[in-house]
């Protein structure tokens, strides 16, 4: 599934997509005002810039309406369910990478970059909880969100 909403604040967006992406994925504004899919190479990952993340795909770019997808924008309070690497071992707050792995964003143990982190707030439970799927809540950092209020 990669990634979807848990909770905490949120909006959603119905923009034109600019290029193919998958529900659960990692999106980027273009300069034409139009949604893409964030870089997907672990190397594209680290460099991306600092706000440029937009949000989440709710939809896959192929099951437009209009022309427009629906996403969630991506605010620094809002916590997400991720897809985890499988066998992870993730304590709440850890810093943690992205990989695009199978056509899907997956939380890493790797903090080459880190874009996200364990919900601090979240219990145990919410990190082990979900083992048998691989998943855990996480937060998306701040200083990669082009929103951030």
């Amino acid at each position: 599934m990669a990634i979807y909403y848990a909770k905490g604040p949120y909006d959603i967006r119905h923009t034109v997509p600019s290029s193919a992406f998958s529900k659960g994925d990692l999106l980027v504004l273009t300069s034409n005002s139009s949604i893409s899919r964030a870089a997907t190479s672990t190397n594209s990952l680290g460099a991306i810039a600092n706000g440029t993340i937009a949000g989440v795909a709710m939809a896959s770019s192929l099951d437009s309406i209009a022309n427009l997808v629906p996403w969630l924008v991506a605010y620094p309070a809002t916590v997400y369910w991720s897809d985890a690497t499988s066998g992870s071992q993730m304590t709440p707050g850890e810093k943690l990478d992205f990989e695009y792995t199978g056509a899907t964003f997956r939380v890493t143990t790797s903090a080459i970059t880190p874009i996200a982190m364990i919900d601090p707030n979240g219990a145990s439970q919410d990190v082990v909880g979900q083992s048998t799927t691989s998943r855990v809540k996480i937060m998306l950092d701040p200083t990669f969100l082009l929103f951030r209020s």
